[in-house]
């Protein structure tokens, strides 16, 4: 049997409340669903970057070919340095000179200061040649003790007979006493054109005497033997520790006689 129509369209009192609800529910904002294209912006896309600066391309490859160029320079300079020699720094303090000036107003006597057993082993020394002990001086590979040109031929020549002067341009063998009056053998010899030096055994006397550059210097005195007649040389020496470096022109000059 068929519904009336009563019975097909009644509504109750609790579903009409339950509609008026649902219907007021669909009306208030703060239920509804936010689309993706309507939300908020996230803090980090409004806020700037901090600390980061743009890079302009062109001007960091302007700083790396600087950068470049710069470095190719000190690789140059540094080359154009290599092998050669250090500039020294000058001695040119008072101190020094006046602790040069008081040794050489000594004057020192050879036959007291190296000869000391008192045997007379010359009748005549030169006058003495004073020197500072160069870099030069003291190296294995040089081999030599260099003696001012002037100062030899002020003061040693006189000594020397015309043959013995032009056997010296070969080398002329001579014996030289050290500083406690053991002697060895060693040539004096005109290296290059005309420079003086000894050499030969040269070595071996810096190690025996333990020479050291710049703070030792020496009074080198030649005379001819009274028994031998052969040309000798005595070398005394004279420690100054204060003194570290090359003297300056104005002490070499007022303390060392013709010094080259």
């Amino acid at each position: 049997m068929a519904n009336s129509p009563e019975e097909t369209t009644s509504v109750t009192r609790e579903d009409s409340e339950a509609a008026e609800t649902l219907i007021q529910l669909s009306q208030d904002t703060r239920y509804q669903p936010i689309e993706e294209e309507d939300a908020a912006p996230s803090s980090t896309q409004l806020l700037p970057q901090v600390g980061k600066t743009p890079q302009n391309p062109c001007s960091c490859k302007k700083f790396k070919a600087e950068e470049k160029q710069h470095s190719k320079k000190d690789n140059k300079k540094s080359k154009s340095t290599k092998g050669k020699r250090v500039k020294l720094e000058v001695d040119d303090t008072n101190e020094t000179l006046m602790i040069l000036q008081e040794w050489n107003r000594t004057k020192p006597d050879p036959m007291k200061t190296i000869f000391t057993d008192g045997v007379n082993v010359a009748k005549l020394f030169s006058k003495p040649i004073k020197k500072q002990l160069t870099m030069s001086d003291i190296e294995i590979g040089q081999g030599r003790l260099m003696l001012g040109k002037q100062q030899v031929q002020k003061k040693l020549l006189p000594l020397l007979e015309a043959s013995e002067i032009s056997q010296g341009r070969e080398g002329l063998d001579v014996s030289v006493y050290g500083p406690n009056g053991a002697v060895q053998t060693m040539k004096y010899k005109m290296w290059g054109k005309d420079t003086p030096v000894l050499t030969t055994g040269w070595n071996d006397f810096v190690e025996k005497y333990k020479l050291a550059k710049f703070c030792d210097f020496l009074t080198i005195w030649m005379f001819r033997h009274n028994v031998s007649g052969k040309i000798c040389f005595a070398i005394d020496k004279n420690r100054f520790d204060t003194i570290t470096g090359p003297l300056s022109l104005r002490i070499s000059n007022s303390v060392i006689e013709n010094p080259n």
